[in-house]
Order: C-alpha cells, then structure tokens, then sequence
C-alpha cells in the first residue's frame, strides 16, 4: 500500500537556497570579531570566529558557532557533560556550576603562573573551557592570522603580542581586545557543517573602558564612521 502524502505536499524535498547564494547574503550581515583560544595539552590552539553571540544575563551564557570539521571543534566536541540540565539553563547535567550559586567563578591561578598547557592550573580543552576575546579594529592583523585553516598555533601567532593566559580556561588571551571571557561549553548542539556550542561564562579577565569593535562585512574588515 502506497503512502499519502499530507494534504497539501507536493511530497517533493524542501527547497533550499544554493550555499553560494546564501554565502553571499550572510556577507552584507556585519558582525563582530572574536577569537577564540584553547589549550589542549602542552599546546595552545586559535581561531577567528564571527559567529559568536550573547545568549542569556542568568546565567551568563554565549553561543559560539564552529566549523564542524575543525580542530576546534573536535577539541571542544565532547566532554564528561555533554547534556545540559533539564532547566535548560545551561549546567552541567550533574547539576553543578562553576560556583556556588551559580555564579561566574573568579580564583586565583597557580603561583608560578602556569596553565593546562604548560602542565599546570584547571580548565584546558579536556574541561570544555576555551577563552574568547573580543577583538578591537586595531586587531585585523591578528584576526587575519588565526583566521588560516588547520591547527593554528596560538603561542605561535601571539608572538610579539601582549598577551596572558587564563587562570580558569588555560587558553591563550591577547590584550588589547575590547573584552575577554572564560567560558566553560554546557551544551553542544550539531547544526549542518557546524557545531554550535553553549558556554557558560566563568569570569571576565579584562574590559576596555573604550574602544571600537574589528567588523566583518562582505569578506573585509571596514572601519567604522
């Protein structure tokens, strides 16, 4: 017996826009630039994401969307909490957060100053904690370097560049951005050739009191006014 296709259906495949055509709408949709850094290891890795977005005030979480075949996202794609809590909020499905309360954890690194990638301090890839930093219009040259495929070296790229690293996340913080964050992922959610990842927001190592955000639009980086 044949199946009916619902009233109305033509019961042909939805349609869908050619990944060029859409490529080329999403590019005169400006946003803004981050990097996101993590430290896996003994190494440290980067990449320039403009697919980053503010997700909720309480609990703090942020939205970062990667390529699913990078190494980004094979560093961050799994964890002992791969599920959220049942609220939804954004916890770990033990039901646990960073701080009693649930609120950003701030504490202080090891005393020699170290992080997960130099054998030392808490967080790391392994944890699911990356930092991102919001980069300034000063910073196109930065974002263009870990902007390369493959394993960008974070330690290598942020030579010469005032930098520290994060005493939660371990990862690799460039100064000079308009903000900085350590996040920790709660949530991963595969969406097409991506992964899109829910973070909770740990501490906020530095914010600019000014300063004007680096831009993406059509394929550059325009200055703003």
């Amino acid at each position: 017996m044949t199946e009916r296709a619902p009233a109305g259906s033509t019961g042909a495949r939805p349609a869908t826009a050619a990944p060029s055509d859409f490529a080329g709408a999403l590019s005169a949709y400006a946003a803004g630039v981050t990097l996101v850094t993590i430290a896996d290891g003994r190494d440290d890795i980067g990449t320039t994401v403009s697919a980053f977005c503010p997700v909720s005030l309480e609990p703090p979480l942020v939205l970062v969307s990667l390529l699913a075949a990078s190494y980004p996202a094979e560093l961050l794609g799994t964890s002992r909490s791969d599920e959220a809590s049942p609220d939804n909020d954004g916890s770990p499905a033990d039901g646990a957060s960073p701080a009693d309360g649930g609120s950003p954890t701030y504490v202080e690194g090891p005393a020699d100053g170290r992080g997960p990638a130099d054998g030392g301090g808490p967080g790391g890839a392994a944890a699911g904690r990356f930092a991102v930093c919001l980069l300034a219009a000063g910073q196109r040259m930065l974002a263009g370097r870990f902007a390369a495929a493959g394993r960008p070296n974070a330690r290598r790229m942020l030579a010469g560049v005032p930098h520290r690293r994060g005493t939660l996340s371990g990862a690799l913080i460039p100064d000079g951005g308009l903000a900085a964050l350590e996040c920790e992922v709660s949530r991963r959610i595969p969406a097409g050739d991506h992964l899109v990842l829910i973070a909770r927001v740990l501490a906020v190592p530095y914010q600019a009191p000014s300063g004007d955000p680096l831009i993406r639009f059509r394929g550059r980086y325009p200055a703003l006014g």
